[in-house]
């Protein structure tokens, strides 16, 4: 297992996989993928999240109109299942899911984003690897490194 991406085709669009161990149960790393106090140190200010499939999910990453994600919860089954769709200004939509796997005393995360544009493969690969990284030292109750800087240390590895 790698910490880095795997960038694949998925039709005429792309997606990004990961594979990531926790050292923590699959229960404290769901309720860093699914609290927003915990989202927002990891990934992204939430304005809305209805917890059940059919609800709605809306995501700030920064102050501008252009800077939010959003789309409906397709799948919400704790502690080991989270799916919505990922509508980002600009782009036609995609798909974000999030599978939680009991590994011995810890957790496999599983993280794959399909359907994205092929120009944007790239930037989503280094950005949700820079937010897997934060969400590392969110589950060890550790501060999350500046992800501006860890992106931008990780896009050249994607390209």
């Amino acid at each position: 297992m790698t910490d880095l991406g795997q960038l694949r085709d998925d039709g005429d669009r792309r997606s990004v996989r990961f594979e990531r161990r926790y050292d923590a149960a699959p229960e404290a790393v769901w309720a860093a993928v699914t609290e927003p106090e915990q989202m927002r140190g990891w990934l992204a200010e939430v304005v809305e999240f209805d917890h059940t499939a059919g609800g709605t999910i809306h995501l700030r990453f920064g102050d501008g109109p252009d800077e939010v994600a959003y789309g409906a919860v397709l799948a919400f089954e704790p502690p080991s299942v989270l799916e919505y769709e990922w509508h980002w200004p600009g782009e036609d939509h995609s798909v974000v899911r999030f599978e939680l796997l009991r590994d011995g005393e810890g957790t496999l995360l599983l993280l794959e984003h399909r359907g994205l544009p092929p120009a944007a493969a790239i930037g989503y690969g280094a950005g949700w690897h820079a937010h897997l990284d934060c969400l590392e030292a969110v589950v060890r109750g550790r501060a999350a490194p500046d992800w501006d800087a860890r992106f931008s240390e990780l896009l050249p590895s994607y390209r």
